[in-house]
């Protein structure tokens, strides 16, 4: 999955969006693998829709638009909820029975054999299509009834393309506390998307039969599914992100920052896992550092795998970077002592804080230095809105 940004915008520029809107619900739909890239900021929605939009007519690159308009609808509410996005935001889950992760689901062991490949799939390359997402959301918190947030953590852990914002506000749209009503799917449904053909699974009938197909209405699980899947059906699921983040420093310990290695009397520009903007200053002479903060992985555990794509896909793209792994609070205690390049420019600096440049985002608040702006296809749109669609409404004005 790594990549240069020049390899990245050839694939832009040579795609047609004009089967997107029709074909993207299918597994094997016109879909463009862009995410994981738009998510860590590499790759600018607003770059891509100006590529797409000198080649194609706008009834050609409007239902791509308005599903790249999602991602930023998520994030507008992040911006506007904070960490509410962690808690049922709208209305409360309904009917929750398993407090923790289903091991079915965890294992890969669940029986319909199209959410199952795609479980194995996300473990060995960090990618699951977005309909298949909404499926093993959709088992997880209404059918096996757990409570979403465990399932939400879980997949975000694994995903390359994590998005706090898109992740864990689509798992509250399908158990039904960011949205009006929970969202199910049998097998059909799952057999029409997916190009496959099973029968007999427990999901194989008619949908006011689906929420009790593992538990029934006294809450206790279906004889046969006791003897499928282990006891106690639910485990909790953990990150050891200390242990992850030590295997991380040992592997790339050559592109660990070195003080004496920094540019001196030159400003910073701090990047992050969400932003690895290759074309950030980039005619300019300055430091560059990809910050990777044990509290916000505390707050949101990844994997080992995911993590090294970030930091692959960072030297990959962004020539002189280093890491820091620590807080911001200790980045700022390190680079206060990095050199200068006379006696004469050390006595000028003493009292002077290090210029530090970053861009806006909710990961971002407690940074100190100058805000900058981050790419937003519709800046214009900037207030809360309760619904996507109310927030696309509102988009449409400034189309062009």
């Amino acid at each position: 999955m790594n990549i240069t940004y020049n390899a990245l915008i050839e694939q832009v520029k040579s795609y047609h969006p004009g089967k997107y809107p029709i074909t993207r619900n299918y597994t094997n739909g016109a879909v463009t693998n862009w995410s994981p890239y738009i998510s860590r900021g590499l790759l600018s929605p607003v770059i891509v829709m100006e590529q797409l939009k000198t080649k194609f007519n706008k009834q050609e690159w409007m239902g791509f638009m308005q599903q790249m308009a999602w991602r930023e609808y998520f994030q507008r509410v992040w911006q506007e909820k904070g960490n509410l996005i962690l808690q049922d935001l709208k209305s409360t889950q309904s009917k929750v029975i398993l407090e923790s992760l289903p091991r079915p689901i965890s294992e890969g062991n669940t029986g319909i054999q199209a959410l199952d490949k795609a479980i194995h799939h996300l473990y060995a390359y960090g990618m699951m299509h977005n309909h298949v997402r909404m499926y093993i959301s959709m088992l997880h918190s209404n059918i096996f009834k757990a409570a979403w947030l465990p399932g939400a953590k879980w997949m975000y852990a694994n995903l390359l393309d994590h998005d706090p914002a898109a992740n864990f506000l689509s798992w509250q749209w399908v158990a039904g506390s960011f949205s009006s009503k929970q969202y199910i799917a049998n097998q059909d449904n799952i057999n029409k998307y997916t190009n496959t053909k099973q029968r007999g699974t427990f999901l194989d009938r008619e949908y006011e039969y689906l929420q009790t197909s593992i538990f029934d209405h006294l809450d206790t699980i279906q004889s046969n599914h006791s003897v499928n899947w282990p006891d106690p059906i639910d485990q909790k699921f953990e990150v050891d992100t200390m242990a992850i983040f030590k295997k991380i420093q040992q592997k790339n310990q050559s592109k660990i920052l070195d003080i004496n290695h920094v540019m001196p009397n030159k400003a910073f520009c701090i990047y992050n896992s969400f932003n690895l903007d290759p074309l950030w200053h980039a005619d300019e002479e300055l430091n560059r550092i990809l910050l990777l903060e044990p509290n916000h992985f505390d707050q949101f555990p990844v994997t080992e795998k995911v993590l090294q794509f970030i930091i692959d896909l960072a030297t990959t793209n962004i020539p002189g970077i280093q890491i820091f792994i620590g807080n911001f609070e200790e980045l700022i205690k390190a680079i206060q002592t990095y050199p200068t390049s006379t006696k004469e420019e050390t006595s000028q600096s003493e009292n002077k804080k290090p210029v530090l440049y970053f861009k806006e985002h909710p990961t971002t608040q407690h940074y100190q230095g100058i805000q900058e702006a981050r790419d937003w296809l519709f800046p214009e749109v900037t207030c809360y809105f309760p619904s996507f669609f109310g927030y696309w409404k509102k988009c449409e004005r400034y189309l062009k």
